[in-house]
């Protein structure tokens, strides 16, 4: 019984964890040097206009200077 608790534990630790890797998650804010894409992602403001489009969106490479 305990192994199946421990084993459930893990399961909702991942599960929560593949949640917030695939960006679908809103935050309010992004951390320091963070950019906010227009779907709730954060990634390091240094990937913004880097012709990849980093947040699944592209609103990373939106308003970039040529």
């Amino acid at each position: 019984m305990r192994t199946d608790v421990g084993k459930l534990v893990l399961l909702h630790l991942l599960v929560m964890e593949l949640h917030a890797a695939d960006g679908s998650h809103k935050e309010s804010q992004c951390e320091a040097g963070q950019f906010r894409c227009h779907n709730g992602r954060c990634v390091p403001s240094l990937w913004r206009c880097d012709d990849d489009d980093d947040c699944s969106d592209n609103s990373d490479e939106e308003s970039c200077r040529e």
